[in-house]
């Protein structure tokens, strides 16, 4: 594996980064009883559907790393990134994903029981993963419930009678999901710590900026290089993965299990820094932290990411 993007992978994360920019605004308007912005989803779906899928808009499951932070890093409210863990959850297990690939299409992920799905409000279709099966289900009902985290809006659905399945490829679609879900969430760590740093950089007390204390900086390097650390251990996962290596499994783990761990202590750092008013409903820092700790649930989490790497480590 390259340890450096190529220039189409650094002009990608800029498109992404640029399609994402207000990303935090729509998350906000979301939590306030707003709803979903209609961009960048629409962009989106128009310009990346199927990324990292050669019958998709083609690349690599590193590309689609790459927007997954992207979108992370401002907690950018969109079902895409639902709709592309479905694609390739369905894509790793052979199902035919053509009409997962239309315009008007948005599919999800379900983890067993089809409750509580993200993004399941707005799905025509879902991938569902029950033991060592994978199947893809039309949607026939949905009703909302209450998310953490709003910018992710949560429904139970109704499931009609499955249009295809196969067993035993269900690890593999798990694999792919967990490393792109690993990408995005080292986003969310990311632009927590930007944030955080920004405001301190502003904020004075005793007449020098916050950010000139050892009790600040610290914390912020410390949260800085948890998530880089992550970031690694992400697009190595989404590399192994697709080349077939064979501690794939184990890079997934140990980066689900670290970009978790490091999200969350970077949100958790980043209201800190903002002193009174991170703690507010009306300031932004909870937004990272609702996504951090929302998308650590995702699949399993981190601890069930370290148990698997702990047993792991035992057996050899």
């Amino acid at each position: 594996m390259d340890a450096v993007l190529t220039e189409e992978q650094q002009a990608l994360a800029e498109a992404a980064e640029g399609l994402s920019a207000d990303g935090l605004t729509g998350a906000r308007t979301m939590l306030d009883g707003g709803d979903a912005p209609a961009r960048p989803t629409a962009d989106l779906f128009d310009g990346f559907n199927g990324l990292g899928l050669d019958s998709g808009a083609g690349g690599t499951l590193v590309d689609l790393a790459i927007v997954a932070r992207a979108l992370g890093r401002t907690v950018c409210p969109t079902p895409w990134m639902a709709h592309q863990l479905a694609l390739q959850a369905a894509s790793a297990a052979g199902l035919d994903i053509a009409d997962g690939l239309a315009a008007d299409a948005r599919w999800v992920l379900v983890d067993g029981a089809p409750v509580a799905v993200r993004e399941g409000g707005t799905a025509t279709a879902a991938v569902r993963l029950d033991g060592p099966t994978v199947s893809l289900h039309p949607v026939t009902g949905a009703r909302p419930r209450t998310a953490m985290d709003p910018s992710r809006p949560m429904a139970d659905l109704e499931l009609g009678a499955a249009i295809a399945s196969v067993d035993g490829h269900a690890d593999a679609a798990r694999a792919r999901v967990r490393a792109v879900l690993a990408a995005g969430l080292t986003g969310v760590g990311l632009g927590a710590v930007e944030r955080a740093v920004d405001y301190a950089m502003q904020r004075e007390q005793f007449g020098k900026v916050v950010a000139a204390f050892q009790a600040v900086s610290h914390q912020l390097a410390d949260a800085w290089t948890g998530v880089e650390l992550a970031w690694s251990l992400a697009l190595y996962a989404c590399w192994a993965t697709e080349e077939g290596r064979e501690d794939a499994a184990a890079a997934v783990d140990a980066a689900a299990a670290k970009s978790a761990t490091a999200a969350v202590f970077a949100a958790e750092r980043g209201m800190q820094v903002h002193g009174g008013i991170g703690i507010t409903w009306e300031a932004d820092p909870h937004l990272s932290l609702r996504r951090a700790m929302g998308d650590e649930a995702w699949m399993g989490g981190s601890r069930r990411a370290e148990l698997a790497l702990g047993r792991a480590v035992l057996a050899r």
